[in-house]
């Protein structure tokens, strides 16, 4: 076992103990005794188990050397692989190219014609020739309509402008092609008949990573429109399309949008494609961080380190922790920082009532706004200094997800398409990392928001903005999410940091 992996908790489902066991935290708990600084150190949510035990292997030597005893928390998402894999495949298919085209013509005309105009007519929907060389851009590395900047208001879809789009788009034959592409590859698995056959049209089925659910309910709404149905489109993917090219206009409408093509494709990605794009795995990873401080009769990583700490803290020794999430590390954060105060609160805990973390430190935190708030608050009893070093915007949308087809950034991605509502519906969501949240006009995330806002704008050591050469413990030159805990300049300002 290499020496960095007795410094790691790894935790797999539900946050139960994986390759770490109880005695290997009882012995790593025991060799903090009496040490002067402690790091307890969370990678991102990129990071398979292999990937953790390396960052652990290459950052035990930088946290050493700033005096300080690192403990790394191993753990697993998988969301590396899906992105990879599904994304580059998704935003190629031709179902998608189609609904891309057709969602970018209506959702342009509603959101860059003049409102007045809009009130006063029908919807100019721009040509499909230029909707089609706006798209051709991407091939060049430019972004389709970023030159163009919308109005100050931009009004919601209107009803007449809903029932002109339905209409244009239940008789268009490409949309009504994919359709049967679609449908097609249920059919093939059916049993083979006169009326699938004629739903079909003769075309050959192709694979989609479409939502499962969403494959399966347009065709079954094929098949019960029979022959009826075999030169139009699906009634149910007219509605979705309709629907979608609704969303990207009221995002321009409440300012959460995130350019003209970003948003188009993001609110596909929401309506057809969420079950492939890493929504599913995404809440689980998040679900993770919590179980694994949970009450159960299964020992649970966190919670059994967490309850050892407490006993070291109890027996006198006292050394200033710091606790370092890198994006999704920041969730589990949160999660560790809430167990803290509920330990604070039960009297037959041993954690000191008086024990506080010296620093809260976040590296390009994927946490929402929401939940980073309610531990700001927290601040008083549970932590001395937070301190966020994270792209400026420019960066942020400088660092593409998927060249040439997603020209934005991970946390973009994350707010976009990946966080949903208290009732699992797709919910735009301000990322705690995002400097547009807090650049942006409008009170985004509510009380929660301006909380945060207030917070981080009292002191401007609490933001470091990359790339910047600040004083030290500011600096950072840090220009793609996955660079965090890798840059020179962000290990000096941690290694600064350990040593105030």
């Amino acid at each position: 076992m290499h020496p960095s992996r007795r410094r790691c908790v790894h935790s797999g489902t539900s946050g139960r103990l994986a390759t770490t066991t109880t005695h290997d935290i009882d012995a790593l708990v025991a060799s903090l005794k009496d040490r002067p600084r402690v790091v307890l150190h969370f990678h991102g949510g990129l990071v398979d188990d292999a990937l953790g035990f390396a960052t652990a292997e290459r950052l035990t030597p930088v946290y050493e050397a700033a005096g300080a005893e690192p403990v790394f928390f191993v753990w697993s998402s998988g969301l590396l692989e899906i992105l990879q894999g599904n994304l580059p495949q998704i935003l190629g298919e031709g179902v998608f190219q189609t609904l891309l085209n057709r969602v970018t013509r209506y959702a342009a005309g509603a959101v860059f014609q003049r409102p007045g105009r809009r009130a006063a007519g029908p919807l100019a929907a721009p040509p499909a020739r230029t909707v089609a060389a706006e798209l051709a851009l991407l091939r060049t590395g430019q972004e389709p309509y970023a030159r163009l900047t919308p109005p100050a208001a931009v009004p919601p879809l209107g009803e007449a402008e809903r029932v002109l789009i339905t209409a244009e788009l239940s008789a268009d034959t490409e949309l009504a092609d994919r359709n049967r592409e679609i449908v097609g590859s249920v059919l093939r698995s059916a049993p083979t008949t006169t009326a699938a056959r004629d739903i079909n049209g003769g075309r050959a089925a192709v694979a989609t990573l479409m939502s499962p659910e969403t494959v399966a309910e347009l065709a079954a709404d094929t098949a019960d429109g029979g022959n009826r149905r075999a030169l139009v489109t699906s009634a149910l993917l007219v509605r979705k399309t309709v629907r979608v090219i609704a969303a990207v206009v009221g995002r321009f409408r409440l300012r959460t949008d995130h350019g003209l093509y970003p948003t188009v494709v993001e609110e596909i990605l929401r309506e057809f494609y969420v079950a492939n794009v890493g929504a599913a795995v995404w809440d689980a990873m998040k679900r993770q961080t919590a179980d694994t401080f949970a009450e159960s009769d299964e020992t649970r990583a966190g919670r059994y380190f967490l309850d050892r700490f407490s006993q070291l803290l109890a027996s006198g020794s006292r050394p200033k922790v710091t606790v370092v999430g890198h994006s999704a590390g920041a969730v589990f954060i949160g999660n560790l920082l809430t167990d803290l105060a509920r330990r604070r609160a039960d009297a037959d805990d041993p954690l000191p009532a008086d024990f506080r973390v010296r620093d809260v430190v976040l590296l390009a935190p994927a946490c929402t706004v929401t939940q980073l708030a309610p531990v700001v608050r927290l601040r008083r009893e549970l932590f001395d200094r937070l301190r966020m070093f994270t792209m400026t915007d420019p960066a942020e949308r400088a660092d593409h997800l998927v060249p040439l087809l997603y020209p934005r950034s991970l946390l973009y991605f994350i707010s976009g398409v990946l966080e949903r509502g208290p009732a699992r519906q797709s919910a735009v969501a301000p990322i705690a990392g995002m400097q547009r949240w807090y650049t942006a006009d409008g009170a985004f995330g509510g009380q929660d928001s301006e909380d945060l806002r207030a917070y981080l704008a009292a002191d401007p050591r609490r933001t470091v903005w990359s790339p910047v050469a600040g004083e030290p413990g500011l600096s950072s030159s840090a220009r793609t999410h996955g660079a965090f805990d890798d840059d020179p300049e962000v290990l000096a300002s941690l290694a600064r940091m350990l040593a105030d």
